[in-house]
């Protein structure tokens, strides 16, 4: 008999070492995950979720009663349903958010592992953050990369290494600064600035668009009083803003003294003229001399005012064209106003007829066509007048009232004038046209003289017809 003996298929090595890790996992796995702490870990867990899924309903109940309150007193009308819709679906997520972390408090103050709880509370806290960045921020871009930056902090805070970097981040990176060296920068803390400022100017834009609509709305304020409270709220808005991300930057303000030197230094020199539209700009809001919907006529141009800048004024002329004039031309030029005090403006225009009409007919019947003119208004009344004796016709001006400048001027005249001319032509009405008269005396004899024709200066003056040779080269 030939015995073959063979290895075994799987080493003894091998099955010692698996026996030892599996082990070695059975102990990690009872004194780590059965233990008191894991079971009192994800107890406080799971009881912070159930709190929020308890209180989720009756905190609805609160919101939708404050916002019905609002709406009864009118208060915050415009802000409901965009409130609404961007936190209503992450109300969750954020109560369980405020128990979670409230729940690693806790488990830190008795002296508990707090892996589990971080780990629910980042994923809630990125969940909210990524909600709300995609809903309010419109660009793919950036609305990407917030939700990348919100994934990336969640991770790292489950892991525990979020404390760790935000330290590595906040080294200065330059010497402290100041009388006591109190001010530092480091790459958190500008980091923190820009996202401050993102959101703080965001807000005052808001904020200011919210109170512009609610000052338009004021029966009592003239629009220029109106228009100069809305970009009063949006600088002060902006300007606090502004202030309040200085100070995160750890910036004193009080060394901001340097630089309104050199801002009014280059006021001085180079930004007069823009300063000086500016304070134009703030006269013309205040004086209200010239408010959105005037009808002004400033540097041969003629318009309407669309709005009114802190720099220039917009005026749409009645091509479409809109001219945005310098403040500073309203206040140091001069400016026709059609529409200052009252619409009603008067036109002019004037009339030639022949010396054989009949005035008083033709006064009649320019007064009756004009009336025909829809825009031409009954009060005050048309007048047309005898305005002179000229050389060749007998000159009448008509004035008529309209109440739309803004439709433009030309075009109603012209309708006028049109209307004169049909109406004078089917009741005899002539128009004249330009004639001389030439008067011959009779006492004395009219003397013609004929000059003989000087031929040999006439041919001198004649250019010479060229030869056949010249006219071959």
């Amino acid at each position: 008999m030939i015995i073959i003996q063979t290895e075994p298929l799987v080493p003894e090595k091998l099955v010692v070492d698996v026996q030892h890790l599996s082990g070695h996992f059975s102990t990690w796995f009872q004194e780590q995950v059965l233990s008191i702490d894991t079971t009192v870990q994800l107890g406080v867990v799971l009881a912070s979720l159930v709190l929020t899924l308890l209180l989720l309903k009756p905190i609805r109940a609160i919101f939708s009663h404050l916002a019905d309150q609002a709406e009864r007193f009118k208060l915050f009308t415009k802000v409901r349903e965009p409130l609404g819709r961007f936190f209503s679906p992450v109300l969750l997520a954020f109560l369980a958010f405020i128990f979670l972390n409230a729940a690693q408090v806790g488990l830190s103050a008795y002296g508990y592992p707090i892996v589990f709880a971080r780990g629910a509370g980042s994923l809630a806290g990125a969940y909210v953050v990524i909600r709300l960045v995609s809903g309010f921020i419109a660009e793919p871009f950036w609305a990407q990369t917030l939700t990348r930056i919100a994934w990336f902090m969640a991770a790292l805070n489950i892991f525990g290494w979020l404390r760790p970097a935000l330290d590595f981040l906040n080294k200065p990176i330059l010497p402290k600064i100041g009388a006591g060296g109190e001010v530092h920068f480091s790459v958190l803390i500008i980091l923190q600035g820009l996202l401050l400022a993102v959101v703080l100017l965001w807000s005052a834009n808001r904020v200011s668009a919210l109170l512009r609509t609610r000052v338009e709305k004021l029966p009592s304020l003239t629009p220029s009083v109106q228009l100069l409270l809305s970009k009063a709220i949006q600088i002060s808005l902006t300007t606090i803003a502004v202030l309040i991300v200085l100070s995160s930057l750890n910036v004193p303000l009080g060394s901001l003294a340097l630089l309104g030197g050199a801002l009014s230094f280059g006021i001085g020199f180079g930004l007069q003229r823009i300063f000086a539209n500016l304070i134009s700009g703030v006269i013309l809001l205040m004086d209200r001399s010239i408010k959105p919907g005037d009808v002004i006529e400033v540097d041969n141009t003629y318009g309407r005012v669309s709005s009114l800048g802190l720099r220039y004024t917009s005026v749409v002329t009645r091509d479409r064209k809109e001219h945005l004039i310098p403040n500073e031309s309203f206040v140091v030029g001069k400016v026709v106003n059609w529409s200052f005090t009252d619409p009603v403006i008067r036109i002019k225009r004037k009339i030639g007829i022949a010396y054989n009409s009949d005035v008083r007919k033709a006064i009649a019947l320019a007064i009756e066509a004009t009336k025909s003119v829809d825009r031409v208004l009954d009060s005050p009344q048309v007048a047309c007048q005898l305005n002179e004796f000229g050389d060749s016709a007998i000159v009448l001006e008509v004035r008529f009232w309209i109440r739309d400048s803004h439709k433009g001027v030309a075009n109603v005249s012209s309708n006028v004038l049109l209307a004169i001319w049909d109406s004078f032509n089917q009741n005899g009405v002539e128009f004249p046209f330009p004639q001389r008269d030439v008067n011959l005396s009779s006492t004395q004899p009219l003397q013609v003289q004929m000059v003989p024709e000087n031929k040999p200066a006439r041919k001198a003056m004649r250019k010479p017809k060229p030869t056949p040779k010249e006219t071959l080269r």
